[in-house]
């Protein structure tokens, strides 16, 4: 499911597409899209999807899928905010895989023009990317100089991914698959330093680069008293 942060910036580019071309329940649907990407790819995103408002063809696509959601839920419709919506959609699309399935091509769509996607992360910091679907022809992940890029329950289709740490940094990756045309590569619960790429169905190291495998640190769990 989408985060808290993602929801807001989708829903905010569907009011103002709503501003622009009247309030329509389908667009509830492409809120929840939006959640879906990356943070900073939900903007370009939103951009593409106001030039596609005009096309009979996506337009019918679009009423297709919400009429599957809305039967298979009646409240995506009924709740007062696009927030509140959006977390319903999120639930029913999880519950049925065949709406999950075409879910997932739809929303590769919205960002099918997008070239690169680049993750860069730098003196100490640290980003997560979480529950999260990048489309991209290439896409990196860098982290240097003591900081730590998380990639968790998501997926990447890109015919290469790049996966660099260095200066002490390292790359999470957990619960998330690496998807090309001609194959995949999943990884749970593993750790990357150096350079790593991911192409296909196979794995490539450059010089210095490893993977190991152990959980992200910086996660802490523990049992309330109360």
């Amino acid at each position: 499911m989408s985060d808290n942060k993602s929801i807001e910036v989708a829903s905010n580019s569907i009011r103002k597409m709503w501003e622009k071309h009247g309030i329509k329940e389908p667009m509830r649907f492409l809120g929840f899209c939006l959640s879906m990407l990356p943070i900073p790819g939900i903007q370009q995103a939103g951009m593409a999807l106001d030039r596609h408002l005009g096309d009979k063809a996506f337009n019918s696509q679009l009423e297709e899928l919400w009429a599957e959601i809305s039967k298979a839920n009646e409240l995506v419709g009924k709740v007062g905010t696009l927030e509140e919506a959006i977390q319903e959609i999120a639930k029913t699309i999880e519950s049925f895989p065949e709406l999950e399935a075409k879910t997932k091509q739809f929303i590769a769509s919205l960002s099918k023009s997008q070239k690169e996607f680049t993750v860069l992360t730098e003196d100490h910091s640290y980003q997560e990317l979480r529950n999260s679907i990048v489309h991209a022809d290439i896409s990196a992940f860098v982290a240097k100089d003591g900081s730590t890029n998380v990639i968790q329950d998501s997926t990447v289709n890109s015919e290469k991914t790049h996966l660099h740490a260095t200066g002490n940094s390292k790359n999470f990756v957990d619960g998330t698959t690496f998807q090309g045309n001609l194959g995949g590569v999943s990884m749970q619960g593993i750790t990357t330093q150096g350079p790593i790429s991911v192409q296909g169905s196979g794995i490539g190291f450059g010089a210095g680069g490893s993977i190991s495998f152990g959980g992200n640190p910086n996660e802490v769990s523990g049992n309330c008293p109360n």
